[in-house]
């Protein structure tokens, strides 16, 4: 199913066409992200490195703390049985 646009949406898209429109649902208060197909590859290899870029500058800022692979993978886990629940 691929849902048609309203005027509004369109309207909005034209203002900011170099990022992605956020839609919020009233009913269900999440937010989506409307992006042309063409651009979203290009929207999240921008993301990505812009949040890489974050890690890199806190770690050579010093920022940096020891990390335990097994605990985060437990604490993912519990997480996902909360939600599931």
């Amino acid at each position: 199913m691929a849902p048609k646009i309203t005027e509004e949406m369109r309207q909005a898209l034209n203002q900011q066409p170099d990022r992605p429109l956020k839609i919020e649902d009233d009913q269900t208060q999440k937010t989506y992200l409307l992006i042309p197909q063409e651009n979203f590859r290009q929207w999240m290899d921008d993301e990505l490195r812009r949040e890489l870029q974050i890690g890199f500058d806190e770690a050579d800022a010093g920022q940096v703390a020891a990390w335990n692979v097994e605990s985060i993978l437990k604490e993912a886990h519990l997480r996902h049985a909360a939600k599931s629940e």
